[in-house]
Formats: structure tokens, C-alpha cells, sequence
């Protein structure tokens, strides 16, 4: 019996690390969007917005260091440090791991710049802010394409409530006086987040959430056989015993005689078994043969007979004799006895 490796303490705190690295990207690009926004009050005033984004982007950093450790360590994906580095070389789910590397990449470079600041345009310092936008809904689409949980209850309920709080927080920005946008933009928006909003549910009732994802996704054959973290086991087929003569026969033939050239060919259905058939080939004066016995296609026996008054065989351990007789119509009838050697 074989069994397939399964999912390790280290795998669990790569997925569990990996959620909720998706949560605080969450919180991250809705408090970006609140900055932005200007909005404060009483008891939240604008420079905790920007405290709480800031810290969480630097903390982001350390759970997906955790969750990218844990995934190359642990041997169950089989994901190597060059995976994590250079998005789509992975054989485990490559797409989807690559969305990954590429939002971990953009996130590192706004923090980067973030802290240094003072030393690089502002330009430059925006244009990267702007880019690492992306980080979120790459960050989202890996953890629908490479979760082996996301179909679990909870894993809907963050998911789900992830993309909630971004389109509370995106429509929000575009219908407030927090600057008023102009109306174009206004309306381009919001089309673009419903679009945006059907397409991925589209997405994830195709994909993820349906039966059949973990193979398109491209997960090694070696893992498939592994559901929900509980290991299967799979035996390696026996051999299958090469078909053999039945001893004890004694059934009568019925067939037809063809002859080509030198060669005389006899075909023999058994009377008792349709499946059973015979063949025996002869060259024209020739004091042997080839007997050729099949039981539902698969060969039986295959041989060279002795041809006299009767074919006489040993397919293995079993003795056949065929006596033959042609009818005045041409046909071919006659009687097979087969018998273990020795006996």
C-alpha cells in the first residue's frame, strides 16, 4: 500500500498565514482609500488613518514572510525559493503562485519607497503608490486560485467580506464631496467596479468553487489524490494473471476453411462459448502448424500444433486436441478436448 504525503503543521500556517495576509491588505487599501479621502472625526482623526495604514503595511510584510517561509520549507507543494522570486515558475498551481509573487513584489517596492521617501521624487514615489494598488486584487485572485480551503465556509466568509469591505470602501470614495470627483470619472468608476464585481464572481463559480478546480489550476497528479488536508490511500494493482486454457473441455467447433496461396486457414467458433474462437494455420503439406485460441479477445494460447489426423497442442500446462471434419456444404465442424498435462 502507498500513501500519499499530506498537508503538514507547516502547510496549515502557510494557509493561515496566507488569509490573513489577504485581511490586512484589506484594511491596508481601504485606509489608503480613507486617507485619501481626507475623511476624519471626533474619534478617529485623520493622522490614525494614516498611522494604522502605514504600520499595517509593514507588518504585512512579516505574515507573508511567514507564509512564504512555510510554503517553501514544508515539502508538500513542492515550492522552491525561485518560485517565490520569479512569478510562474512553479509547478504547483504556477498561475495563480505567480499572482502571488507579483503582489508581494509590488507591496515590497511601496514600502521600500515609502521609506525612502525623502530621497526619491515624489513622482516616482506616486507612480509606485499608485501601482501597488494591484497588490490587493492579485493578492485576492492567488488566494482563490492556489487556496486548497476556498471552498470551506470560512474561507468564503473572508473572501466574501474582503471584497465587500474594498467595494464599500471604493463607492464610497466615488460618491463623496471627500474631493468630489468629476462626474466622467465618477460614473467610469463605478461601471468598472460592478464589471469588475461580476467578473470575479463569474470567476469564482467557474473556478475555485467548482468541483474539478484543483486539476485546472494545475496541481501536480501527485497531490490530487490529497482533499482537505486528509490523506488518501491507494493501493498498487496486482498483477493480472495472463488468461489461460480451461482444462476439462470437451466442446464442440463449428467454422470455415480459407485457403491463400500455400496457406490453409481454419477459424473455430467453440459451440459452447461464442467467445472462445480458434484458428489454426497450415502451409499445404506441411506436417505443423500455428494454433491460435482466444477467450473475448485476449489470446489464450498461441503455439505451434502438430497436424496429422487431428492438431495436437500444449498451451502451458494444458493438452488440446482438435479433431476436424469438413461438411459437404465446405464448413468446418469439430470437437476440442483439452486436459492438464499428466492427467
Amino acid at each position: 500500500m502507498i500513501l500519499a504525503s499530506g498537508p503538514t503543521a507547516l502547510w496549515y500556517a502557510a494557509r493561515s498565514t496566507g488569509y490573513v495576509s489577504l485581511l490586512m491588505l484589506t484594511a491596508i487599501l481601504v485606509l489608503g482609500i480613507v486617507t485619501a479621502m481626507r475623511w476624519d472625526s471626533r474619534d478617529w482623526p485623520r493622522f490614525l488613518s494614516q498611522a494604522v495604514h502605514r504600520n499595517l503595511a509593514l507588518l504585512v510584510l512579516v505574515f507573508l514572510g511567514v507564509h512564504i517561509v512555510t510554503s517553501i520549507v514544508d515539502p508538500f507543494a513542492g515550492i522552491a525559493v525561485l518560485n517565490t522570486v520569479v512569478p510562474f515558475t512553479g509547478s504547483y498551481r504556477p498561475v495563480w503562485l505567480g499572482l502571488g509573487v507579483l503582489s508581494m513584489e509590488l507591496l515590497a517596492a511601496l514600502v521600500i519607497t515609502s521609506l525612502l521617501r525623502q530621497r526619491i521624487s515624489f513622482t516616482a514615489w506616486r507612480v509606485v503608490h499608485w501601482a501597488a494598488y494591484a497588490c490587493w486584487p492579485l493578492a485576492l485572485l492567488h488566494t482563490l486560485g492556489t487556496g486548497s480551503d476556498v471552498r470551506s465556509p470560512w474561507a468564503v466568509v473572508v473572501s466574501v467580506g474582503c471584497v465587500a469591505a474594498v467595494i464599500v470602501a471604493i463607492v464610497w470614495r466615488l460618491t463623496s464631496d471627500r474631493p468630489r470627483l468629476p462626474l466622467p470619472v465618477r460614473a467610469l468608476g463605478l461601471l468598472a467596479t460592478a464589471a469588475a464585481t461580476f467578473a470575479l464572481l463569474g470567476f469564482a463559480a467557474v473556478g475555485p468553487l467548482h468541483s474539478g478546480w484543483a486539476k485546472a489550476a494545475g496541481t501536480p497528479d501527485r497531490l490530487l489524490a490529497v482533499a482537505g488536508g486528509v490523506t488518501r490511500a491507494t493501493t498498487t494493482p496486482a498483477p493480472t494473471a495472463a488468461p489461460a486454457l480451461a482444462n476439462g473441455l470437451s466442446d464442440q467447433l463449428t467454422g470455415t476453411a480459407t485457403q491463400s496461396g500455400q496457406l490453409l486457414r481454419v477459424s473455430l467458433t467453440d459451440g459452447r462459448d461464442a467467445n472462445l474462437r480458434v484458428v489454426i494455420s497450415v502451409a499445404r503439406q506441411a506436417s505443423s502448424g500455428q494454433l491460435v485460441i482466444t477467450d473475448a479477445g485476449a489470446t489464450v494460447c498461441d503455439v505451434t500444433a502438430a497436424v496429422a489426423q487431428d492438431v495436437q497442442a500444449r498451451c502451458g500446462q494444458t493438452a488440446v486436441d482438435i479433431t476436424l471434419t469438413q461438411q459437404a456444404d465446405g464448413s468446418i465442424v469439430g470437437q476440442m478436448v483439452t486436459k492438464a498435462v499428466g492427467l
